[in-house]
C-alpha cells in the first residue's frame, strides 16, 4: 500500500508553484501601481496645461500690444539657459515661425517710474534645462523625457521714457529685451506641442477707427503700437514617456483663443504727440 502524505518532490513542486503565483501577484500589483501612478500623472499634467493655457489667455486678453507674426525678438542674454530657443540654439525668436507669444501689458507705475511689462511665453528643451538649472528651478531628472518641452514665461518691466504715445506705450515697440530670465510654467510638453496662430492684426479705416485685417507677412519697421496682432489662437499638448509607454496627454490638444481688449480704438491713441 502506498504511504499517505506528501513526498519531498511534491513539496518542492508545490513550493515552486506557490513562488510562481506570488511572483505573478507581485507583478500584477506593481503593474497596477504603475498604471495608477500614470493615470494620476496624466490628470495632473492635464490640469497644469489647462491652468497654463488659461493664464496665457488672460495675459493676451489684458495686453495693450501683441507682437505680430514676422517680428524677430531677442530676450535675456545669449548664454541664458532660460531663454534658449530649442530650434535655433540661441535667444532669438521669430513670432509666427517659432512657438512663442509676446506682448506688452498696459503702462503702470513701479517704484516711481512708468513702465510697461514685456511678457513672452515659449518652450524650452527639458533635457537642456535639467542639465543646467539648480535648486527649485530644476524640474527634476527624467532621462526618458529629455526630449520633451517645458513651457516658460519671461517677464521684464521696461521704462516708457519721454517718447510715449497718448495711450502710454512707447513710440517704438522694443524688440531687444535684456536682463531677467524665464520661469517654468508647465512641464512635459510634447515637442512641437505649443502651436500658435495669428489670424488678424490691427489697422485703421479712413475715419481713424480700429479695424481688423489679415496680418502682413512682414511688419513695418520701426515697429509701433498700431501694428499689434488682435487675435491669438494656441494649443497645448502634453506627452509622457514611462516605461515602454509614450502617451499624449490629453488625448487631444487643449485649444485656447484670446483677443486683447486694451488695444487702441482710435488712431489718435497711437499717433505721436
Amino acid at each position: 500500500m502506498r504511504a499517505t502524505g506528501l513526498t519531498l518532490i511534491e513539496m518542492l513542486i508545490a513550493a515552486a508553484v506557490g513562488v510562481a503565483i506570488l511572483a505573478l501577484v507581485a507583478a500584477g500589483l506593481r503593474s497596477g501601481s504603475e498604471s495608477l501612478r500614470f493615470v494620476q500623472n496624466a490628470q495632473l499634467l492635464t490640469e497644469d496645461l489647462r491652468t497654463a493655457g488659461n493664464l496665457v489667455s488672460d495675459l493676451v486678453a489684458t495686453a495693450a500690444f501683441v507682437y505680430p507674426p514676422g517680428v524677430t525678438l531677442s530676450i535675456g542674454s545669449p548664454g541664458g539657459y532660460t531663454v534658449r530657443n530649442p530650434s535655433r540654439d540661441d535667444n532669438v525668436w521669430r513670432i509666427g515661425q517659432d512657438s512663442a507669444i509676446a506682448l506688452l501689458q498696459p503702462p503702470t507705475e513701479v517704484a516711481g517710474r512708468e513702465v510697461v511689462k514685456f511678457v513672452m511665453v515659449y518652450p524650452l528643451s527639458r533635457g537642456w534645462v535639467v542639465r543646467r538649472a539648480s535648486g527649485a528651478e530644476n524640474p527634476g531628472p527624467d532621462p526618458a523625457n529629455d526630449d520633451k518641452w517645458l513651457l516658460y514665461i519671461y517677464e521684464q518691466n521696461l521704462s516708457v521714457g519721454a517718447s510715449r504715445l497718448p495711450n502710454g506705450l512707447p513710440a517704438t515697440i522694443p524688440t531687444e529685451i535684456s536682463g531677467s530670465s524665464g520661469n517654468l510654467l508647465a512641464d512635459y510638453l510634447q515637442p512641437g506641442g505649443f502651436v500658435v496662430a495669428y489670424s488678424d492684426c490691427l489697422a485703421f479705416d479712413e475715419a481713424g477707427w480700429a479695424v481688423q485685417v489679415p496680418c502682413p507677412q512682414a511688419p513695418p519697421r520701426p515697429l509701433r503700437a498700431e501694428h499689434s496682432a488682435v487675435r491669438v489662437a494656441f494649443s497645448l499638448q502634453g506627452e509622457i514617456s514611462q516605461g515602454e509607454r509614450n502617451t499624449r496627454i490629453p488625448a487631444q490638444p487643449l485649444r485656447f483663443e484670446a483677443a486683447p481688449r486694451n488695444l487702441p480704438k482710435r488712431q489718435a491713441e497711437v499717433s505721436p504727440n
